[in-house]
């Protein structure tokens, strides 16, 4: 795992086809932090260089079209602004990265007063000497005539950089890690036509300790900037296991889907009619297209760049004989000729991601869609832990923050002693009634192809999937050859076979509850990323479900049931409000009740014990029993997968029937209110209003509570 870093002096980006191309190439290198010198926009014209897939933007520029740096970083990083000029010329973030500060200078130096400019800088720096330091961009000068300019120019100390910036980088303890990594090679990054020259004067420092963290630094080849890029890979503590994700993409390709269609189809025919289990077969299924779609990507990717390297490889070469021959008005010809190529080809990737987005507008239409559902959301700055608060104690490093996490998450999943005697008994008393025989068949019928189908063509595209990677689209795309196989599958699993073992597993993705404090443990609601094969089986289950609590869950329970809604309830409490405000002589109270972790906390055994009081019947309790068993899951912090561990009690939040379970068990409590006589509703002509609910949140409406 590295972190990637990028600094080029793009020589203006005022153009809005030159920054559609700067920006498209820059989206494809999949950076981690890159830093823009000689932007040339303007102060009042910055939002010019806002793009938010790069990253968070900081931004130094001057009131007329000259200079200009900018700084785009990840917002895992939780990049802040430190310091900044007012000229265009250098500003400085903090990042942090696995629990170290790092201090990122951008940096445009000036042709004229380069002395002054570092001293300036210098002493702004020496209030950082805690930070990681790493300074980049353009410094319009070099550290050695010698080895920093072309080789065959008369050496001479002009364009050499100034004493105060070797002062600077003594003090400061910094190097020039693109020369420690290559002290013998000669390389330059920006080529003077009028002087026919070349030097290295865009170049990367950072603090000396940080070298052995460095795993590469390249002078990449020129393409429509004057200025060579500068990219700097850095080593990060590899941590967790790899997400794999299928690329949907993949199926656009004919012969791609052909293939697919038939490697999935002989894998079936060769074993569905062996003695293998078939929710072995199924998994090995998924074992085997996982191994196909990785190779395809990996050869789709190959031939999608194959044509761009070769041309950067020619531009590469042409520039080291440049190096050599740098009067030579021939391979100067030759090296534009192939940027205009590259550029050509950047051009038809623009012009072809235009054309999708155009595509997805028209789609979309006026609908309030997932394009401007995107358009308009907040970019929430929510998802990357930096600090929690455990015990009293501030715990900052990554490493420590997952242990927390897993740590919690490991014991509020943990089941304690339960008495079984006590809940059937519990359960006896209060219990929700039967269910009728036709609800109960209508529960226990065999799975049909048509209710997969049905789920399937239901799932939404572009979720993010489950531990195996599979998305809906994969289901989508092949469902003529799964549905048979899963539907043998689903069935023996309401005879009381086990579960496919893939179906046990779950990432838990954390996110944060608006409105606390982020540094709590119990302020994260986990949501479980569940395999979509898991997903359609227990979204057949709930739609059979759905129909028979639709009669048996009181009309006061608002949450996850058709035609019930949340304005209702709303609604219903304003009125009693403004029966109250005018019977100011009725005594009352409002109780709000949200309860912690409720999702969390409900007791496998006593959920499945309610359902047999039910009388679901034993086909839909063998389905609840093989997806409400067993299970494991993996904690992902800030993008890092934890290790496994056991889930022994909880609805997963992200299960398409853990909704309704979680319903079904609260209904227990809440046909006790109900029932009890002492607990007095408000009183509305012949009827009384005792409680609310939308989900897990109650509201009480008690009427003399004193009594």
């Amino acid at each position: 795992m590295a972190l990637q870093l990028l600094s080029w002096n793009c020589n203006g980006l005022n153009m809005p086809r030159k920054r559609k191309a700067v920006f498209h190439i820059l989206k494809k290198e999949q950076l981690d932090l890159i830093c823009l010198q000689e932007t040339h926009v303007m102060r009042l014209h910055r939002k010019l260089l806002v793009n938010k897939r790069l990253g968070q933007e900081f931004i130094s520029s001057d009131k007329v079209k000259k200079r200009g740096v900018v700084i785009y970083a990840k917002e895992k990083m939780s990049p802040k602004l430190i310091f900044k000029d007012e000229q265009g010329r250098f500003f400085a973030i903090e990042i942090q990265i696995q629990g170290e500060k790092f201090l990122i200078v951008g940096i445009y130096a000036p042709n004229e007063g380069k002395s002054e400019f570092f001293k300036k800088l210098h002493e702004i720096l020496l209030d950082y000497l805690d930070y990681n330091l790493i300074l980049m961009g353009d410094m319009n000068g070099v550290v050695s005539t010698n080895m920093d300019k072309a080789q065959r120019q008369i050496l001479t100390k002009d364009g050499r950089l100034p004493k105060t910036f070797f002062e600077m980088t003594d003090n400061m303890d910094l190097i020039d890690i693109w020369r420690t990594k290559n002290p013998l090679e000669r390389e330059g990054t920006f080529f003077s036509e009028s002087k026919m020259t070349w030097t290295r004067i865009d170049q990367i420092w950072v603090t000396r300790g940080m070298a052995p963290k460095i795993k590469k630094v390249e002078i990449c080849p020129k393409t429509c900037s004057d200025h060579n890029t500068v990219k700097m890979e850095m080593k990060q503590i590899t941590t967790g296991s790899f997400r794999w994700r299928m690329n949907d993409t993949l199926f656009r390709d004919e012969e791609v889907y052909k293939k697919a269609q038939k490697t999935l189809r002989d894998h079936f025919e060769i074993n569905m009619n062996t003695n293998v289990e078939k929710r072995v077969i199924w998994d090995a299924s998924k074992a085997v297209m996982r191994g196909f779609l990785i190779q395809q990507n990996a050869i789709k990717k190959r031939s999608q760049n194959e044509k761009k390297d070769k041309i950067l490889e020619k531009i590469k070469e042409g520039e080291r004989k440049l190096r050599s021959k740098p009067k030579s008005q021939e391979i100067l010809r030759e090296i534009k000729l192939y940027q205009t190529q590259y550029m050509e080809l950047m051009n038809q990737e623009i012009e072809w991601k235009i054309k999708q987005m155009r595509q997805k507008t028209f789609e979309s239409a006026d609908k309030c869609g997932k394009l401007l559902a995107w358009q308009m959301r907040k970019r929430q700055k929510l998802n990357t832990v930096t600090n929690l608060e455990v015990e009293g104690k501030s715990i900052y490093k990554p490493n420590e923050i997952r242990d927390c996490f897993q740590s919690y998450f490991k014991q509020l999943y943990s089941q304690g002693p339960q008495k079984e005697m006590d809940i059937d008994q519990f359960l006896k008393t209060h219990g929700l009634q039967k269910i009728s025989h036709e609800s109960k068949i209508a529960l226990n019928q065999k799975i049909t192809e048509q209710e997969i189908e049905g789920a399937i063509q239901n799932m939404q595209l572009g979720k993010s999937p489950g531990p195996d990677g599979l998305t809906s689209r994969y289901y989508k795309m092949l469902k003529e050859w799964l549905l048979q196989p899963m539907k043998e599958v689903c069935n023996e699993i309401l005879e009381g076979k086990r579960a496919p073992e893939t179906w046990k597993e779950a990432y838990i993705t954390l996110i944060p509850k608006t409105e606390t404090e982020k540094t709590q443990l119990k302020n994260y609601r986990p949501i479980s990323l569940l395999n979509v094969d898991y997903k359609i089986f227990a979204d057949i289950l709930a739609k059979r479900l759905k129909k028979v609590l639709m009669e048996e869950i009181h009309r006061d329970q608002a949450g996850f049931l058709p035609r019930r809604h949340l304005s209702d309830n709303v609604r219903n409490i304003i009125d009693i409000l403004e029966k109250l405000e005018v019977n100011i002589n009725t005594k009352a109270v409002l109780i709000f009740v949200d309860a912690e972790k409720a999702f969390d906390n409900i007791s496998w055994s006593f959920m499945k014990k309610n359902l047999q009081g039910m009388g679901v019947g034993q086909g839909f309790e063998n389905g609840i029993g093989a997806i409400y068993s067993e299970q494991k899951a993996k904690l992902i912090v800030n993008n890092v997968v934890t290790e496994e561990f056991k889930i022994e009690k909880g609805t997963r939040q992200g299960c398409p029937i853990s909704p309704l379970l979680f319903i079904s068990v609260l209904e227990v409590l809440l046909n006790m209110i109900r029932r009890d006589q002492l607990v007095k509703g408000v009183q509305v002509g012949a009827k009384q209003y005792k409680l609310r609910a939308f989900a897990d949140d109650l509201v009480l409406t008690l009427q003399e509570p004193e009594s």
